[in-house]
């Protein structure tokens, strides 16, 4: 009786990507040694697949199956995607739990204009002006190390502990989370006011910035979640 050939399986690669609704999963073989992972990601980033995975910014989840990842071996993962200038890393998910990641800081070279409009789901630093007409937007704080002339929103997802500080506080309209403010009162030509505002009860009030670290003690000792990850 003749022997039936085994036939093997197909070696599964180091790094699967999929399209899940509106974002990207790399699923990463947990079996594999991490720098075979690094590897075919390396491959995968500047090969074939290269045009496919750069243009409009994308949302990327990094599953890791059972393997849970040093804190070393996440920055590689992001370092690695953010090369291609359109992929961000959300979240890193595995079998023993799942880790939300916060978005680093956007930082933008002004000014922006009447008619632009910027928005990030992290922290925003502008530097430069923002010109009447324009617009700058984040779920985090808004800093303008210049002129802010224009709209600015500062917890645009609902964040009532976010600011707005300016080296030059003189905008057209400000919101944080929810409250709209109009404009202070007239500003004298030719002054800079080095202020920020912040939600005190249900209105925005403006202050100083010199008195923001006061009121922020956990951003200026580095503690706060920015740029962080936490467990859910």
């Amino acid at each position: 009786m003749a022997q039936r050939e085994r036939r093997e399986e197909p070696k599964r690669p180091p790094v699967t990507i999929k399209g899940v609704r509106n974002r990207l999963v790399f699923y990463l073989d947990d079996a594999c040694a991490f720098g075979d992972i690094l590897a075919d990601l390396d491959e995968k980033l500047n090969g074939a697949q290269a045009r496919l995975l750069s243009g409009a910014q994308m949302d990327v989840s990094v599953y890791t199956g059972s393997r849970d990842l040093s804190e070393w071996e996440r920055d590689e993962v992001r370092r690695a995607l953010s090369r291609t200038g359109s992929l961000l890393v959300r979240e890193f998910v595995s079998d023993r739990g799942r880790r939300r990641v916060t978005y680093e800081p956007r930082l933008v070279y002004g000014p922006v204009r009447a008619g632009q409009v910027v928005v990030h789901p992290g922290d925003l630093v502008v530097i430069g002006d923002v010109n009447p007409g324009g617009l700058v937007a984040a779920e985090g704080d808004v800093y303008v190390l210049g002129a802010l002339r224009g709209i600015a929103h500062a917890g645009s997802s609902g964040d009532r502990e976010a600011v707005i500080a300016a080296a030059d506080f003189r905008p057209t309209q400000i919101r944080i989370a929810d409250i709209i403010s109009e404009p202070p009162e007239e500003r004298v030509p030719g002054v800079a006011y080095f202020e920020y505002a912040y939600i005190d009860g249900d209105r925005v009030q403006v202050d100083k910035l010199w008195a923001l670290n006061g009121r922020r003690p956990r951003r200026r000792s580095g503690e706060g979640t920015l740029g962080r990850e936490e467990e859910r």
